[in-house]
Order: C-alpha cells, then structure tokens, then sequence
C-alpha cells in the first residue's frame, strides 16, 4: 500500500529533481575512479509493541479484516512506549553508463530508538564517516542524495556545518548534497 502512495506523489518541481538526480548520476560516471555516490533516508517510525501485547499496525478508524471466531484486540498504535527509526545508507555501483543501475552495492541499514537516539545530521555524517573508512578507498569526491528531512535539509545551519566537518574530515576535493522534495527519495 504504502508503494502506491508513494508512485502517486506528485510535487511542483519533479522533473528538476529527476534531472538533478541524471546529472549527479553522470557526474559520478565521469569521476568514477574517485568519487563516493551515497544516498541517504531515515525511514518512518516504527511502532513497537510491549510483548504479548500487540500494537495496531493501521491508523485509527480503518477497517480490518478477522475471522468470525477471533477477537481483534490490540493496543491503539498512539499508546506504544517504543518508536524504532530505521535509517538507510546506500553506497552505490557506479557504472560506466547511466543506463544500468546504481542501487547494487552496499547497503546499510541502522535501528535507532526515537526517544533515545533521535537522528540529528551530525550523527548522521559520523556514521557515514564510519562507513567509509571501512570501506578502505580514499576518494575526493563525495556526492549525497538525501530526503528533505531535518537532519539532511541542506539549508539548515547545523546540516551546513556537519557537511563541513565530513569535507574536512575525508580530505575531500568536492562535495555535493542534493535534497530531495518530500517522498522522491
């Protein structure tokens, strides 16, 4: 469901977004020896249950389907005490053209609990900065393509200063971060 949702969105400036999107993608095809094309999301948050006790998965008013013999009890999802944020890194395939595709690399999935842990873009870029370094290529460029969320809002002062340490910190030549308009990530 939430696939269809998200192939209806429709926002003012998606044909510049795609094309921004085609010319990062050539720009690391052209500097592929030396360039990182990373793209970045925190995902929605997820609702946690307590154990055997379970937590409605759908919002509140919708219909279910249950048997004729079976109880439909669970917990309202606005009451659950854990909210888990599942953040996505992927480092993509750079190819030779830009006819294949570049989501077949590596991927790296985080689980943070969204009262303890909220995701700020400091920590995003120290964990991107993890990353890379396990990789254990030194490229100069880095090229970023995140959602519109707070923590990769490329107008925000702390975004601006996290992306300025990550240059710093990876000795890098050039650095490009692309944010995205809601759901085109």
């Amino acid at each position: 469901m939430m696939q269809i949702r998200q192939l209806h969105m429709n926002h003012i400036d998606s044909y510049y977004i795609s094309a921004i999107f085609r010319y990062l993608k050539e720009s690391a095809i052209k500097f592929r020896n030396n360039t990182w094309l990373i793209l970045l999301d925190d995902k929605y948050h997820c609702k946690i249950g307590e154990p055997e006790h379970p937590v409605a998965a759908i919002e509140r008013g919708k219909q279910v389907v249950v048997t004729t013999h079976e109880t439909f009890a669970v917990s309202d999802h606005d009451f659950t005490k854990c909210n888990l944020i599942p953040s996505v890194t992927i480092i993509c395939n750079i190819l030779d053209n830009i006819e294949g595709s570049f989501y077949q690399k590596q991927v790296n999935i985080g689980l943070k609990d969204a009262t303890f842990q909220a995701s700020s873009s400091l920590q995003r870029m120290i964990e991107l900065y993890d990353m890379l370094m396990y990789t254990e290529k030194h490229h100069l460029f880095l090229m970023l393509y995140t959602d519109g969320g707070p923590n990769h809002k490329n107008t925000f002062l702390c975004v601006q200063l996290s992306l300025i340490a990550m240059f710093v910190a990876l000795d890098l030549d050039y650095l490009v971060a692309v944010k995205t308009p809601p759901g085109h990530l």
